[in-house]
């Protein structure tokens, strides 16, 4: 009996033992004198932040066993708050317990933000990027986000170095102000572009396939050189294609190593190339839903058995398919192409397995983007309408028209399903480039010495398509003021009404022109790029400071009204009528000024002018502008002299001073120009692409022309031929020519060169 109750009292006291050791470990931390319980919880070092706030994340309370594990929880929800940047626990014996004082270091309130060292971003951008709220905390959180996100916006500008660091000041009126430190550095640049693997293919010939280029003489220019990660993932589908297009059906072109130099100054980038074999073309078949016959698609492809292996040629053979079927309206037909290599014989057979689906109308027609220009202005050169059978043809007619127009940087076509298996809805997506400019400039030439301009041009007015000019051009040879409206759809019509009022003053060597009048034309549009006008013009026109050495026959016939009407014939396929970069415009004009018109200034006009343009290969654009004119006096009297042709200038033989070139005499020991009653001149350029973002381009031209007064023919051995060369800069004050013309063959008192400056559009 007595060792069963020593036996459960020694029980008892072992687990009274063991919850005092296990379960309440911190009683034997800080011993049993005056409890193991909370006596206070004190809060020190808050200003802003409300006590009921952080007394409400601590579990630490008065009365309750004092636990560090709780009091390390209670540290972490303090700070999870993100108002303090450091919390302490003290811990000190009171008479009745522990008393826990938290003491919290608020963080600092931004009231400003600041960037220094910056220069190559503006504080704007800056700013933008920045997420660190103002009048609060500060979040490290978004500090590190504002911090990286500067860092993508320098990367952006190739400064992939740039150092950024921050600091906190407390400014003299006691607000705190986060300043952002960067240290740009200079842009690392591309060292050298190496290529691994390549034995088909020279090094040499693969850097001509890729755009991420080592630094160059002209890269200020062409802007290569400058690293760029986007650049790379091109190169890759650059090179691979390169490949494709020769022959080689597998090769591999594996992610591009990158290396840094020891001074963080240059990149390294090196492809690393796995070529393959190179393969021909064994059979060539089409198979599933053909239109015509087997033979007949067969004729259309541009891959033929035998032949080397081109992805290209495979590619523009789907295009030429998809074409077919569109223009019969299949507008979702499916063309893949079936590949099956021979191994052996490394031959890859093709083919062309097609379902035209549905045959497609357009149910609707949307229009986004333009924001100015109205939706009829649009919708007017579509070639295509609601209702009509899809056609892929005039799809891309349609495209072609809205470039045309000058009013748009892309155009672009999405086709997606309509509410029925047989419609779509095409959606027309503009995006609208300034049409309007406002612009004031000056200059200086050998041949005009200083040229000062002014202009406001719109070429959509209203949003209506309307285009309209004031302008004025002042320099040491002429003066000319210009108003000019006119509108091509007048009236929601195929007409085409355009109105002008002009002054001109220009000084040749012997006289000066003067003028002012106004003109007023309508014309129509025919077949799909021609249109025919007819005008009237008044031009009260005289010669003035005539120089004593000017023939009788032409100081006799030197002033008058000209009053003419005009027939117009133009054809124009350019892609833009602002800068063309291909097609064609010709014009063949004929005009007559007549006494039963009113006019002093008797005679028959006829001018015809042609341009062509056309891209060689990338960047670099042929264009030629053509001008042949003749006129004929309606009385006794000669061409008058101020209607007569004269050549030289920056608009038609670059290489003589303006007005220099045409028959002559010579008067009292002194030479005359008197101009001829015919003319033809040709003008051939090569226009390369510098720098396409900021519009600027050079120019390579050769000029041949001349003028023949009327007892002369018009022989090729008399024309006068230039070369030369230029720049020019589609700039924010309209288009800058800058060319130095060099004559060929030059007389006694002609110049070694011409620098001509000019202001307005190019040929």
């Amino acid at each position: 009996m007595t060792n069963g109750i020593f036996r459960g009292a020694l029980k008892q006291a072992f687990l009274i033992f063991a919850f005092f050791v296990f379960v309440c470990p911190p009683f034997s931390v800080r011993g049993a004198e005056g409890g193991n319980f909370i006596q206070e919880v004190r809060i020190q070092g808050a200003t802003r932040v409300v006590e009921s706030t952080i007394r409400s994340r601590m579990q630490s309370k008065q009365g309750l066993i004092i636990n560090q594990a709780q009091i390390d929880a209670d540290i972490r929800s303090l700070y999870q708050l993100g108002f303090f940047q450091d919390v302490q626990v003290d811990e000190e014996r009171g008479t009745h317990g522990w008393i826990l004082t938290f003491i919290v270091t608020e963080k600092p309130v931004i009231n400003k933000i600041s960037f220094e060292g910056n220069r190559k971003i503006k504080v704007a951008a800056l700013r933008e990027a920045t997420t660190v709220p103002l009048y609060q905390s500060l979040n490290e959180k978004k500090l590190a986000d504002s911090i990286q996100a500067i860092r993508d916006l320098y990367a952006k500008k190739n400064f992939y170095l740039v150092g950024i660091d921050y600091n906190l000041k407390t400014t003299p009126a006691g607000e705190n102000e986060l300043i952002f430190e960067i240290h740009e550095h200079d842009p690392a640049l591309i060292r050298q572009v190496n290529f691994v693997g390549n034995t088909v293919f020279t090094d040499k010939e693969l850097r001509a396939v890729v755009q991420t280029r080592k630094k160059a003489a002209f890269s200020f220019l062409t802007g290569s050189g400058k690293y760029k990660e986007e650049l790379l993932k091109q190169d890759i589908l650059r090179l691979t294609f390169h490949y494709l297009k020769n022959g080689y059906l597998k090769v591999q072109i594996d992610e591009p190593q990158v290396s840094l130099s020891k001074d963080r100054r240059y990149f390294f980038v090196t492809f690393h190339v796995q070529e393959g074999n190179r393969y021909h073309i064994g059979k060539v078949d089409v198979s599933g839903d053909i239109l015509t016959t087997r033979d007949e698609m067969l004729a259309t492809l541009l891959t033929k058995p035998g032949q080397v292996y081109n992805r290209e040629f495979i590619e523009k053979d789907m295009q030429a398919i998809n074409k077919i079927y569109g223009d019969q309206g299949y507008a979702f037909v499916h063309v893949q192409p079936l590949t099956t290599t021979d191994e052996v014989n490394k031959t890859a057979d093709i083919t062309y397995h097609l379902e035209n689906g549905n045959r497609i109308y357009v149910e609707r027609i949307d229009i986004s983007g333009n924001t100015i220009t109205r939706d009829k202005v649009i919708r007017r050169e579509l070639q295509i309408k609601e209702g009509d059978i899809y056609n892929e043809t005039k799809l891309q007619q349609s495209r072609e028209r809205l470039m045309a127009l000058g009013f748009f940087k892309e155009v672009n076509f999405a086709t997606p399903r309509g509410s029925k298996d047989d419609t779509l809805r095409l959606n027309v997506v503009v995006d609208e480039k300034p049409t309007g400019s406002f612009s004031v400039g000056a200059g200086f030439s050998t041949t005009e010495n200083f040229v000062v301009s002014g202009s406001i041009s719109k070429q959509n007015f209203f949003g209506r398509g309307w285009n309209g000019e004031i302008s004025g051009e002042l320099s040491s040879r002429r003066r000319q003021f210009l108003f000019s409206m006119s509108d091509p759809y007048f009236l929601d019509t195929e007409w085409i009404v355009a109105l002008s009022a002009f002054k001109t003053l220009f000084n040749y060597d012997n006289f000066t022109r003067d003028s002012y009048g106004g003109s007023f034309s309508i014309g129509h549009r025919f077949f799909d790029y021609a249109s025919m006008s007819l005008g009237y013009e008044a031009e009260e026109v005289s010669a003035i400071n005539i120089a004593t050495n000017v023939p009788s026959r032409f100081q006799n016939n030197v002033s008058g009204l000209t009053s003419l009407v005009s027939l117009t014939l133009n054809r124009d396929t350019r892609d833009n009528r602002v800068y063309a970069n291909r097609g064609m415009f010709g014009s063949i004009k004929a005009e007559v000024s007549d006494k039963e018109l009113g006019a002093q200034n008797e005679f028959l006009r006829l001018t015809g002018r042609a341009q062509f343009y056309k891209p060689l290969f990338k960047d670099l654009l042929f264009k030629t502008y053509a001008r042949a004119a003749y006129i004929k006096s309606l009385n006794t009297l000669v061409v008058p002299l101020v209607e007569r042709y004269f050549l030289g200038g920056p608009n038609s033989l670059r290489g003589f001073y303006p007005q220099s070139i045409g028959p002559s005499e010579t008067v009292a020991g002194l030479p005359f120009v008197y101009g001829g009653d015919k003319m033809a001149i040709i003008n051939g350029e090569l226009e390369y692409v510098l720098y396409e973002p900021a519009g600027i381009r050079a120019v390579t031209f050769f000029d041949a022309g001349n003028a023949y007064s009327e007892d002369q023919s018009m022989p090729l051995d008399k024309l006068r031929m230039d070369y030369g060369f230029g720049i020019r800069w589609v700039s924010p004050m309209g288009p800058l020519r800058f060319e130095w013309g060099f004559p060929i063959n030059r007389k006694a008192g002609e110049q070694k060169s011409v620098f001509n400056f000019a202001i307005g559009s190019f040929f």
